[in-house]
């Protein structure tokens, strides 16, 4: 697909890549780091064990011979997945959103199919990060995360991606808008409609009524003392 066609909005580890009649969510980038790490030590101990196989010990060849057979596979299989394989794959031609996860999560291959006439509505919720009791001192970081889900007709939930931000003004309201443009890009696609249960709007009114409340509060003694005077 033309780069110049595409744009990409970025996810919590992943990356949105709308195209013409494609909506691709893969890995990002840096994905491709670890993979890489990993098939560099498989192959540093395949080679050592090669260069030492007279000098050393069978236990000491074996300790590095087994780590390096069962890295190796697995960090190739990663690095395919992150230089070409996908999460979620929606597809105006093919009609269907395909999510694919496969062997260890490396998206190998399909494991739920939703055709577009299945597709109920694409919803954006609030992304529960969980309650966990800090040890220490407070983190430096409040967050705030939402999760863009597929919505079957049959009720069936599917989860396509996340967006995680910093719980401050200009921050929340940039992750929130990301994950909204994606959102609203998969429910054009689909040609379904997009819906938001995220209470960020319901946050952002509950301030506006407190201040009203507090105007009202500090107009009722001017009001008082100009019906006085």
């Amino acid at each position: 697909m033309p780069e110049a066609d595409s744009r990409r909005i970025a996810l919590d580890r992943r990356v949105c890549v709308v195209a013409p009649g494609r909506i691709d969510v893969r890995p990002e980038r840096g994905a491709i780091l670890g993979p890489l790490i990993g098939l560099a030590v498989s192959v540093g101990l395949l080679v050592a064990v090669a260069s030492f196989a007279n000098s050393l010990p069978v236990e000491a060849l074996a300790a590095m011979l087994i780590p390096g057979v069962i890295i190796a596979p697995f960090s190739a299989m990663g690095l395919v997945y992150s230089l070409i394989g996908a999460h979620v794959v929606i597809d105006a031609r093919k009609q269907s959103a395909r999510f694919q996860q496969g062997v260890m999560g490396l998206g190998l291959g399909t494991v739920e199919l939703a055709p577009f006439w299945k597709i109920d509505r694409i919803e954006l919720e609030d992304l529960d990060l969980g309650e966990v009791v800090p040890r220490g001192p407070p983190p430096p970081l409040d967050l705030r995360g939402w999760e863009i889900v597929l919505v079957k007709a049959s009720g069936k939930r599917l989860s396509i991606g996340q967006v995680i931000a910093a719980n401050t003004p200009d921050l929340i309201d940039e992750g929130f808008g990301r994950a909204l443009d994606a959102a609203e890009a998969m429910a054009a696609l689909v040609g379904k409609p997009m819906v938001i249960t995220a209470a960020v709007e319901e946050e952002a009114e509950q301030p506006s009524a407190e201040s009203a409340a507090e105007a009202g509060r500090d107009e009722a003694p001017r009001q008082s003392r100009r019906a006085a005077g």
